[in-house]
C-alpha cells in the first residue's frame, strides 16, 4: 500500500540565526532590547555539578547546582544602524560589576501566532567575568566575551512551553534588521556628509517597499494543468517559427504554373 501522507522536508536549524540581544541595567523599564552589535560565533554550555557515591556494585551519581554561560564573539564595527555603543556598555558593565541583562532569541523559530510575528528567546540575568578584547593582524576588534549566567537561563515554561518575544520588544524594524545590514537605498538617500564619512538617511527596513507589479505573489497557488498567470516580466508565449520551407497555400486565383519536374533516370 502506497504511503501518501506528506512528509516533512529535513532542514537544518541554522546557527546563523540564534543572535543575543541586551539592555543595560540603567535604562527604563519601558526600553525595548537592543541587539548585541555585530555577532560572530556564539554558544553555551549548560552544566550541573556531578555527585558520585561509589558501591561495591557500581557508582550511584546525581546532579546537584546548575552552572551555565552564554559566550557571544562581538565583532566591533562602525555605525551599522547600531542604536547603542556596543563596546562602551559591555565595558561599563564589566568596570562597574553590574548584572546585565541578555536575551537569546532563536530567529529559526519565526511564526505568526493569532495574526502577530513572534521568537522563541530566553532571557538571563548575566554578569561579566572577563572582557578579552582581541586585536589580530588585518581583522577587525573583538570581544569574545563570556556571560556567567545568574541562577538559572529561563526558556521554557513548566509545561514545557517556550517563551516569547514580539515586536515590540526589541528596537524598531529589528524583525528586519536582524538579516541585513543596510536596506535598498536609493542614489539621492546615500553619500557623503561635509566630513566624508559615507552616511544615508534610507531605513533598513525595506519590507514591502518592493514594487508588486513586477512579479507574480509569492503565494500564488499554481494548478496543474491550467493557465496560470505569467510574471509581467516573461515573454508572452508565441507559436514557434520553423526552419521547414512549407509549399504555398492554395489560391482561388487561377496561375500558370511549370510542369514538374521529371525524376531522374
Amino acid at each position: 500500500m502506497a504511503d501518501d501522507a506528506q512528509k516533512p522536508i529535513v532542514e537544518a536549524q541554522s546557527s546563523d540565526k540564534v543572535m543575543y540581544y541586551y539592555k543595560g541595567p540603567w535604562e527604563q523599564k519601558n526600553n525595548p532590547c537592543h541587539v548585541m552589535g555585530t555577532q560572530g560565533a556564539t554558544s553555551g554550555t549548560n552544566t550541573a555539578t556531578l555527585g558520585t557515591t561509589p558501591t561495591k556494585q557500581a557508582n550511584i551519581k546525581d546532579t546537584g547546582s546548575i552552572n551555565q554561560q552564554r559566550v557571544v564573539n562581538v565583532v566591533m564595527t562602525k555605525g551599522g544602524n547600531m542604536l547603542t555603543d556596543v563596546a562602551r556598555d559591555l565595558y561599563y558593565i564589566w568596570e562597574h560589576k553590574m548584572t546585565m541583562l541578555l536575551w537569546r532569541v532563536d530567529w529559526n523559530t519565526l511564526r505568526v501566532v493569532n495574526g502577530k510575528q513572534v521568537v522563541n528567546a530566553e532571557f538571563s540575568e548575566v554578569k561579566i567575568s572577563a572582557l578579552p578584547e582581541t586585536e589580530a593582524l588585518n581583522t577587525a576588534v573583538a570581544q569574545n566575551v563570556t556571560f556567567e549566567v545568574t541562577g538559572i537561563a529561563r526558556r521554557y515554561d513548566e509545561q514545557g512551553n517556550p517563551f516569547v518575544l514580539g515586536p515590540e520588544d526589541f528596537d524598531e524594524g529589528m524583525f528586519s534588521d536582524v538579516i541585513k545590514f543596510y536596506g535598498f537605498t536609493k542614489p539621492t538617500e546615500i553619500g557623503a556628509d561635509e566630513n566624508g564619512k559615507l552616511v544615508t538617511d534610507a531605513s533598513t527596513n525595506d519590507d514591502g517597499k518592493g514594487n508588486a507589479n513586477g512579479t507574480v505573489p509569492m503565494n500564488q497557488r499554481m494548478d496543474a494543468g491550467s493557465q496560470n498567470p505569467t510574471a509581467p516580466s516573461t515573454p508572452a508565449k508565441q507559436p514557434a517559427v520553423s526552419q521547414v520551407n512549407h509549399a504555398p497555400v492554395a489560391s482561388d486565383t487561377p496561375t500558370s504554373s511549370a510542369a514538374p519536374a521529371s525524376s531522374a533516370n
